[in-house]
């Protein structure tokens, strides 16, 4: 187990000049993965006097005297970069040592050390070139993750970075990543470009969807990933990876931090999502299964706070807290500064453009949900003023970042969040056996019509909600429980959203031999025929979404992937839909005008 101890807010190693001599005890501070995610929930982070203290003992203890290993270092899961801001961003990786003497690349002691540098070239990481550089060290206590804060850089500016071993990169260096900077709040940007990705389940197939952003990644700015990161489940359960060789590690339902941690390691070794996070920085949030399946504040579908509820030897909060901490070593994301309890909710400016609003509707305070023996129950309740998928605070927090958005000039506001927002009716898919999905927010609607009902009250414009969870791909309107909306023309409609397909977990439609493409229509075209606002869906293939966002308009284009079950680049680009600044709703003809290939229109003109 990690220390209790609370760590103290950390220090960066930022600096244009030469690299300092490597202080063990600096440069353990300048690591962001000992600290705890939350500035104050102190016992998820590392007690680094008792870590110099052991790096002492070692010290005195031998042979060689070396404060740091100097042997050969390798760099098997790759690079990552992370929630940037116009003049910093974080940078991760994990190296492993050459010599084999214990699980994660050896023993303890004595820790790795590391030199980072930033450049503006690919291929020159001189003292000339380096913008930014620092020295680092990691210990097994982490499993030698490193997380560190590059600072001092310029707005929307694409930099390389690499790091190497602090001996000499002869020993060895990581791949070179790339990232680019924000805007800066008050500048002017003619066009920027998303992908948003969700839902990648390692047993059910290839992470092709990763792999063609990155293959493009020259056209785009910014990942982001919307939650379901990783899954939680013991192979078989919920997808087969023996066939494919893609089997996750270890093979059990996780719970414990070292579980959480192998798990990790089993998804970074994917080739395609260690390329995309090497050459795009990440905004990242999680929704449930980075813990466990339809989690809420006190639990999950499988477990609780009871014996009963236990899963391996841990009960929910204790797993709970093991599954953020491995996120948070794994993940090149900030500590988020505030005075709350595991907040990841968080927003970032991009330029004059738009906001980047990003919830938490899973872990923070979200009142019980759809557990599956309770379904009857939540739907009774699902109008209840007290039923939240936020918490106060948050949503507090939500609707003040909207109005500050809108009052400072951004011409768009983007809300990344986990579940389907709009109102999707199954009853005609299924016949009648489900009616909504009450662990999206249809289990909240009085939360959903509330926020709604600000965005009408305020009179804020230009909303988009961007979601997954769902593995399948939603284009919708956005109106009020009993307000008034034409689905033909939009004419009501308060903001749209994008909900995007998963990256490899099957579709919500269904799977296996019997789902033939003409069933897939059928069942989409039931969806959005029992469904005003939705204008498009599409359950079939597997995929995300690319946003291009200008001061005029936001498109949204759908790409997807018929086969998972083999690496290829056999893309197609599904559909594309736009919403005019102003307008609040999806422009017609939908999809251009043009016909679909798979899935289908709701009741907008489209032709």
């Amino acid at each position: 187990m990690f220390s209790i101890s609370f760590l103290v807010t950390l220090v960066s190693l930022s600096s244009t000049l030469a690299l300092p001599s490597p202080s063990p005890e600096f440069s353990l501070r300048s690591n962001i993965a000992y600290s705890s995610p939350s500035l104050t929930v102190p016992h998820l982070g590392y007690n680094l006097d008792v870590l110099h203290s052991e790096h002492r003992l070692f010290k005195r203890n031998s042979d060689s005297g070396e404060s740091y290993y100097t042997g050969n270092v390798t760099f098997p899961y790759g690079v990552a970069s992370g929630d940037p801001y116009d003049t910093s961003v974080i940078l991760w990786t994990m190296p492993r040592k050459l010599d084999l003497e214990g699980l994660y690349g050896g023993n303890a002691w004595p820790p790795i050390c590391l030199a980072w540098k930033v450049s503006k070239s690919a291929t020159d990481f001189t003292k000339e070139s380096s913008v930014q550089n620092g020295v680092v060290h990691t210990t097994e206590d982490v499993r030698f993750a490193v997380k560190v804060e590059a600072t001092g850089l310029q707005p929307y500016t694409k930099y390389y970075y690499r790091f190497e071993s602090c001996t000499s990169a002869d020993l060895g260096h990581s791949p070179v990543g790339s990232f680019k900077t924000l805007p800066s709040e008050t500048m002017d940007t003619e066009k920027l470009r998303v992908a948003f990705f969700s839902c990648s389940n390692l047993p059910f197939g290839f992470f092709n969807a990763y792999g063609n952003a990155a293959n493009h990644s020259d056209t785009l700015d910014w990942v982001q990933h919307v939650g379901d990161y990783i899954y939680e489940y013991k192979n078989g359960d919920y997808g087969d990876g023996t066939k494919f060789g893609r089997v996750p590690l270890p093979d059990r339902e996780v719970s414990s931090l070292q579980d959480y941690r192998d798990r990790y390691a089993s998804y970074r070794v994917d080739p395609d999502l260690q390329e995309l996070h090497r050459v795009l920085a990440w905004q990242a949030v999680w929704d449930d299964h980075e813990v466990a399946d339809n989690t809420w504040a006190h639990g999950s579908a499988d477990s609780n706070d009871t014996l009963q509820g236990q899963v391996g030897d841990y009960q929910f909060s204790a797993r709970k807290a093991n599954a953020v901490r491995a996120y948070f070593e794994w993940m090149p994301i900030r500590q988020v500064e505030t005075d709350d309890k595991l907040r990841i909710w968080r927003s970032f400016k991009l330029g004059k453009l738009a906001d980047m609003i990003m919830l938490d509707t899973r872990q923070y305070d979200r009142s019980i949900t759809d557990l599956y023996y309770n379904t009857a129950e939540i739907e009774k309740h699902d109008l209840d003023a007290d039923r939240s998928m936020t918490g106060s605070k948050q949503q507090k927090w939500f609707l003040d970042q909207m109005s500050s958005s809108q009052n400072r000039g951004a011409a768009w506001r983007l809300v990344m969040q986990q579940v389907v927002f709009a109102r999707v009716n199954y009853s005609i898919a299924t016949q009648g056996a489900v009616d909504f999905n009450q662990d999206a927010w249809e289990g909240y609607r009085y939360q959903r019509d509330q926020i709604l009902k600000y965005i009408e009250e305020e009179k804020i414009n230009n909303t988009v909600i961007l979601s997954g969870d769902s593995h399948a791909t939603w284009i919708s309107d956005l109106k009020r429980e009993n307000g008034t909306y034409n689905a033909t023309t939009g004419a009501g409609s308060l903001g749209v959203e994008f909900a995007g397909s998963a990256v490899s977990s099957p579709s919500s439609y269904g799977y296996g031999p019997r789902y033939t493409d003409a069933i897939y229509r059928g069942i989409a075209a039931n969806l959005t025929k029992a469904s005003p606002t939705l204008q498009f869906a599409e359950g079939q293939l597997r995929g995300y979404i690319e946003l291009t966002i200008t001061p005029q308009n936001v498109t949204g284009d759908v790409f997807g992937f018929y086969d998972q079950t083999t690496r290829n680049t056999n893309v197609t680009h599904v559909a594309s839909y736009t919403t005019v600044k102003n307008s609040n709703k999806l422009s017609r003809p939908l999809n251009g005008g043009k016909q679909l290939a798979f899935g289908a229109f709701g009741a907008g003109t489209h032709a």
